[in-house]
């Protein structure tokens, strides 16, 4: 009962504070419209309850009841008469009428009479009831009385936020609350489904509107339930085995009682909700079902339905003897199995057993399967289906060795990845084909985990020539970003832009329905784009790839996808996002168990989660990041792979933040050795500035000469690290005291971070340049550069630069304080409130002068205020006179 009331406090707001009035004497009614299972009986119970412990006499009637009773006048005056005595008694009364629709037309008026009742007595009168069903007399009644005497209190659809009472912390909430459309019956039904397979007493209430149904209405909402989707009558007649104008009668009166509603589709009809076919469903007999299931099969066979339209009862009423099942089985799975590779799944599951030794489709099918089940993320049962398959016999083209490849590669396993593609291409009679094209990007990936860049460009250049031939659009993409980094990796960056390029193009002009064949094309293309600097095309590549595996349910790539987007959210200062990309990262790990995990990823996932939390340095985000950093060291061990080497660099990155460069820089020569020789020589700028950092911080100024340098020699090439080797020399010059050429240094690095949108990186380079200025007296340039970073802070949600800028400006100020400028010692203003005062008085706007200055709009104007207060003018004009007039002031005489 209490579940039924959540988002109704509104409600019980309204009935307590009518209970109140009743003890002055005052009475009132209230009506209480809402759709089937929005609440409005358990409101009334809740009412009735509340009145009876505060000794308040209780009617209570159901419009159904006396709708049905022998005499309908005689019981209405009952109910009239029952208050009525209640009140000359002296009591105070609540009367209920629920179901108030199934009254009829209310030819005893009991209506108008309980609404008289309220205002000459202390009576409170609920009438609760659905708008669909209510007939035009009473519905007449009740719109006269809105204008005074009665109170109209509708059960509107919860909100997401109210309704996450009912909903609790499940990861489907969102689609459960739209589906629902808010109706708490209807949530409480989906999510028991979604839980246990049934409804259970979630659809009780539903099913309890079937009582008094004629056997042809419950036919017909049986049969609707098992078609679970909009009908024609015809259709529906055949599956209810009535004829048709039986099936009218049925629908007629299906619709007076809002079970059945037209469909949006021309004359077709529906149930009212895909809840009350669920939970009707679920109570149907065995053998009627299978019955109800096979009819529908017959009879859209017969009509000439889609394939995607017949399976669903064909699955759930096989005929062995029937070829046309298999047929239809096979002909779904090949539609679904990218759209939806469960349901494709389940309908080659359902085939197998129909499927003798030797027939023509067995090995189609258990390719398919295998293919749904990688699709899926069911790693081990597909490759246990394609091994079988190839121990069997020879491979037939597009058959089970390009998926085998692929399913290792997910399970980590490269060299038998890269085996299994080279076997295959090389058993292939024809090499111009699809499959040849897919195995080459296979083996492209396998010379790229082997840093083999030539190789790996050789592959990808084959595969989307081919790709390109067959007309494969999304193939060619993934080609040519794969290609795009072997170009990179080999001196080339410049024709691998082109070549990322090009890709993009191909994958923002496939439709989602081709896009879904080859997903790994969009995780390609970002991983690409992530390398190449181009954060803001990873993240919507990524991010189109993500949602369209969420929705079809092709999860196989869901870690990949992630871990790359929370990556590219990162380095864009997108924290917030960043920690909700790895929450799905958490949940996804957490679903597989321990034996389904991936460590490179689960330790790359706490790595990020890490710097996100360190950056946003909310209350607890201290602790929580340690807690990550020690999980991502467990997960890497002794490892010796890359991933593993990065994520001790990172962890090293991060005691230097947290102030012991000492051991910072400790860890990481001995993660990367003492000439970084553990690390690949592109990647060197990245920890070089880490290094050189440092070595500042120790005021050892000839090992940040030192790495600044081995920065300064690294391959130019990807570009997109020639910023770091920037800001290592930064470092370095300002070791030396030389702090002029620091602040050319870190000019530069902070316009490279720029152009790629790395606003982390940004912040830093500019607050450690606004230290460098202070320090060598340039105060003039620095409260440009706090203000870029204030406003990079907000945006980025970190609490950490915000603190940062507010301990330089405190810095600044006091110098200011210190030092006053002798030119303007008589100014009541700021440096910068000069600086916005002049522009005013130069005809600027606020925005113009915000993006001059690198300020919110937000901020201009506050100074503004400041300004006007200290000059004790009201307004831009006067402010502008008062200026002309201290200008004209100290304008030098002249003969």
């Amino acid at each position: 009962m209490v579940d039924t009331l959540i988002g109704r406090e509104w409600h019980l707001r309204i009935l307590q504070s009518a209970f109140d009035n009743l003890c002055t004497g005052s009475g009132a009614a209230m009506a209480l419209p809402g759709e089937p299972g929005s609440g409005k009986s358990a409101l009334l119970w809740v009412a009735a309850s509340t009145a009876r412990a505060a000794g308040v006499a209780v009617v209570a009637a159901r419009g159904g009841d006396v709708a049905q009773g022998p005499d309908v006048h005689a019981a209405c005056a009952h109910i009239v008469e029952a208050v009525r005595a209640h009140t000359a008694a002296g009591r105070p009364v609540l009367v209920t009428v629920d179901d108030l629709h199934l009254l009829g037309a209310d030819e005893a008026g009991l209506v108008g009479q309980l609404l008289q009742c309220t205002t000459s007595a202390p009576v409170v009168c609920l009438l609760a009831y659905r708008r669909r069903q209510l007939a035009p007399r009473p519905a007449a009644t009740l719109a006269d009385a809105a204008a005074g005497l009665l109170r109209l209190a509708p059960l509107d659809p919860l909100t997401r936020e109210q309704a996450s009472g009912l909903l609790g912390e499940r990861p489907d909430a969102d689609g459960i609350h739209r589906e629902a459309a808010g109706n708490p019956q209807y949530i409480k039904v989906l999510c028991a489904l979604r839980d246990t397979g049934a409804t259970a007493e979630a659809g009780a209430a539903i099913r309890g509107e079937l009582i008094g149904l004629d056997p042809e209405a419950l036919a017909a909402v049986q049969a609707a339930a098992v078609l679970g989707e909009p009908f024609p009558v015809a259709l529906l007649a055949d599956v209810a085995g009535l004829d048709e104008p039986a099936a009218v009668r049925a629908l007629d009166q299906l619709t007076r009682v809002d079970l059945i509603r037209p469909a949006e589709r021309g004359s077709h009809l529906a149930l009212r909700h895909r809840a009350v076919g669920e939970a009707v469903y679920e109570r149907l007999e065995p053998s009627l079902r299978f019955a109800l299931h096979r009819r529908a099969a017959d009879a859209l066979a017969r009509d000439g339905a889609p394939v995607a339209q017949r399976t669903r009862h064909v699955a759930r009423a096989l005929d062995p003897q029937n070829p046309e099942h298999l047929a239809t089985l096979i002909a779904a799975a090949r539609g679904a199995v990218y759209s939806s590779p469960a349901t494709a799944a389940e309908h080659l599951q359902a085939a197998l057993p129909l499927l003798h030794e030797g027939h023509d489709h067995a090995h189609e099918v258990h390719v398919l399967l295998a293919r749904a089940r990688l699709l899926s993320g069911e790693l081990a049962e597909g490759r246990a289906l394609l091994d079988a398959l190839r121990s069997a016999g020879p491979d037939r083209p597009g058959g089970a060795t390009l998926d085998s490849s692929r399913i290792q590669r997910r399970l980590g396993r490269y060299f038998e990845a890269g085996a299994l593609a080279r076997s295959g291409l090389a058993a292939l009679a024809e090499t111009d084909s699809a499959t040849a094209a897919a195995l080459h990007a296979e083996l492209a990936d396998a010379a790229y985990d082997v840093q083999d860049y030539e190789e790996s460009r050789q592959h990808a250049e084959t595969a989307a020539a081919i790709a390109a031939r067959h007309g494969d659009r999304v193939g060619e993409a993934h080609a040519l970003a794969q290609s795009a980094l072997g170009h990179l990796f080999t001196g080339d960056e410049a024709t691998a832009l082109t070549r990322a390029a090009r890709a993009a193009e191909l994958i923002d002009a496939a439709p989602d329905t081709v896009l879904l064949t080859n997903l790994a094309a969009s995780l390609q293309l970002g991983m690409t784009e992530g390398l190449l600097g181009r954060l803001t095309d990873c993240e919507r590549h990524l991010a189109r790839a993500e949602a369209l595996g969420r929705r079809t349910g092709q999860t196989y790539l869901d870690g990949s996808l992630l871990t790359v987007l929370a990556n590219a959210q990162c380095r864009l200062g997108k924290l917030r996002p960043t920690l909700a990309t790895l929450d799905r990262v958490a949940r996804r790990h957490e679903e597989l168990g321990e034996h389904g995990g991936n460590p490179p990823e689960e330790a790359i996932a706490a790595n990020l989660r890490a710097a996100a939390l360190y950056w946003r340095d909310e209350p607890g985000d201290a602790e929580r990041t340690r807690a990550e950093v020690d999980r991502a060291l467990a997960l890497a061990g002794d490892s010796s792979a890359s991933w593993a080497i990065a994520v001790r660099c990172f962890h090293a990155e991060l005691v230097l933040f947290t102030g012991d460069p000492l051991r910072a820089r400790s860890l990481l020569l001995e993660t990367a050795g003492e000439d970084l020789s553990g690390i690949s020589s592109w990647r060197r700028p990245r920890w070089c500035d880490t290094l050189a950092e440092a070595a500042l911080a120790l005021g050892d100024s000839a090992d940040a000469e030192h790495w600044a340098a081995i920065a300064a020699s690294a391959p130019r090439q990807p570009s997109t690290l020639h910023a770091f080797a920037l800001r290592a020399g930064m470092w370095a010059h300002a070791a030396l005291g030389e702090y002029e050429v620091a602040l050319t240094r870190a000019r530069e690095a902070a316009r490279e971070f720029t152009a790629r949108g790395e606003r982390l990186e940004v912040c830093r380079t500019l607050l450690a340049a606004t230290e460098f200025a202070l320090n060598a007296g340039q105060t003039q340039v620095v409260a440009g550069w706090l203000d870029r970073v204030a406003l990079l802070a907000e945006h980025c949600g970190s609490a950490r630069l915000a603190t940062e800028v507010a301990r330089y400006r405190s810095r600044l100020a006091a110098i200011a304080d210190a030092q006053p400028d002798p030119r303007s010692a008589s100014s009541p203003l700021t440096a910068r409130e000069r600086e916005i005062a002049d522009l005013v008085s130069r005809g600027m706007t606020n925005t113009a002068i915000a993006g001059k200055l690198f300020l919110s709009v937000r901020t201009v104007e506050s100074h503004l205020r400041q300004i006007y207060r200290k000059l004790d003018v009201p307004n831009r004009a006067a402010l502008t006179r008062a200026l002309l007039d201290t200008r004209h002031a100290s304008r030098p005489l002249t003969s």
